[in-house]
């Protein structure tokens, strides 16, 4: 049953907050997988420079010094 007057794209009662909602979420997704792109980063700098990122012995090759 439609209402006089209202269109089909109106946002109904709540149809505010629910797309504030959805665009929260959306954010929220882009900054996490934006934080997870930076730990790789991070991670991959760490591996190619050992001694920069502090990794102990056990982490770096065999008859390799990777200490400071």
């Amino acid at each position: 049953m439609s209402v006089p007057g209202a269109r089909e794209d109106d946002p109904g009662h709540g149809g505010l907050l629910k797309k504030l909602a959805l665009w929260a979420g959306l954010a929220l997704c882009i900054a996490f997988i934006a934080w997870v792109a930076w730990g790789f980063l991070q991670f991959d700098h760490d591996i190619d420079h050992p001694r920069e990122g502090g990794f102990s012995g056990w982490q770096c090759d065999a008859g390799r010094d990777c200490g400071s």
